[in-house]
């Protein structure tokens, strides 16, 4: 197991070090301008019209989940001893992957999430970012890195 993890190198780095850096430094994109983070997650400008107070709420709820995520993954990858813990967070996160990615397809319809020249920074990190960490998760519960647990 590596970096004190229940998770071999690659999956320990990914999972327990890069993506609550990932969340910690969108938490703070979302916290530092809500209006902007909330413009963003469309690839293309839609309006000139500011952000609703609504939606300027959501971006900060938002934000407080990303901090929440990155400590949940802190603590099942990184602190638990326990490798069922491990095993059922990057279960349950994968699934979450999938979500988030058709949660995007929603709006943008199959024609734009298959264009990758509109994306933006943010678009990039709710699909790109979901689908390469969705894939990860699904090749470390098969093993294909390792076996996870101590």
């Amino acid at each position: 197991m590596a970096l004190g993890t229940n998770l071999p190198f690659w999956p320990a780095l990914v999972f327990s070090y890069l993506e609550p850096l990932a969340l910690f430094f969108g938490a703070y994109d979302a916290f530092k301008s809500p209006s902007n983070f909330v413009s963003r997650q469309y690839p293309t400008a839609t309006s000139l019209v500011p952000e609703s107070n609504g939606a300027i709420i959501l971006a900060y709820t938002l934000a407080n989940i990303f901090v929440l995520l990155a400590f949940l993954a802190i603590v099942c990858t990184a602190i638990s001893r326990d490798s069922r813990v491990t095993k059922y967070y990057l279960l349950f996160v994968a699934v979450a992957d999938l979500g988030h990615i058709c949660a995007s397809h929603a709006v943008m319809g199959k024609e734009m999430l298959l264009d990758f020249n509109v994306y933006n920074d943010v678009m990039w990190g709710n699909i790109g970012a979901s689908a390469f960490l969705h894939v990860n998760r699904l090749a470390t519960l098969l093993g294909v890195f390792g076996r996870v647990g101590r």
